[in-house]
């Protein structure tokens, strides 16, 4: 009975995981020399039911500058706007598919920005957005480097945590029915 139910409430759980993905854009950041990096994007359409055609990546204009476009995926436009302490406001890297853009459950890698990082320590995730073509509305939001969904590894916890538990009132039950 216990087994039945812990392999039910994982089966619920990870259908419930399925459904709680996000578009993600993860990265890779190289070192070029001194204060030049350059990020390598992959992007995920792993949410949306129709093909993901504009994406923007922004750049805080207090950590990045001087940023140069490295290489687009083919049947993508590039817009990179800088920087500017100045207004203030981000800089930014929008990638736009005017001819299909990219499919459910496929990814799109080959977007590279180089720039001159300001800050100390490594380059970290930035905040992106997903456009619908259309009224040019924001759709999702988030940050490079990873989906905003559950780990794996939290998963696995929640799941030991309720066999544990199971396991638990088992024992309880037992014991109960030994005492009298």
């Amino acid at each position: 009975m216990i087994s039945k139910f812990i392999s039910k409430a994982s089966l619920v759980l990870l259908m419930g995981m399925s459904c709680a993905q996000a578009t993600t854009i993860d990265y890779t950041a190289t070192q070029l020399s001194g204060t030049r990096w350059r990020y390598d994007y992959t992007v995920h359409n792993d949410t949306l039911g129709s093909p993901l055609q504009d994406f923007t990546i922004y750049f805080n204009e207090n950590l990045f500058t001087n940023l140069a476009n490295e290489s687009t995926q083919a049947g993508w436009d590039l817009l990179l706007i800088q920087p500017d302490t100045n207004i203030p406001a981000a800089g930014f890297f929008d990638g736009l598919a005017p001819g299909g853009g990219l499919a459910f459950g496929a990814l799109a890698d080959g977007f590279s920005v180089s720039f001159d990082y300001l800050g100390t320590g490594l380059p970290g995730r930035q905040s992106f957005s997903i456009y619908e073509t259309l009224t040019w509305g924001e759709i999702e939001r988030g940050m490079t480097g990873g989906a905003a969904v559950p780990l794996p590894g939290t998963l696995s916890l929640f799941v030991l945590g309720l066999a544990a538990g199971a396991v638990q009132r088992r024992r309880g039950s037992v014991q109960r029915g030994g005492a009298q």
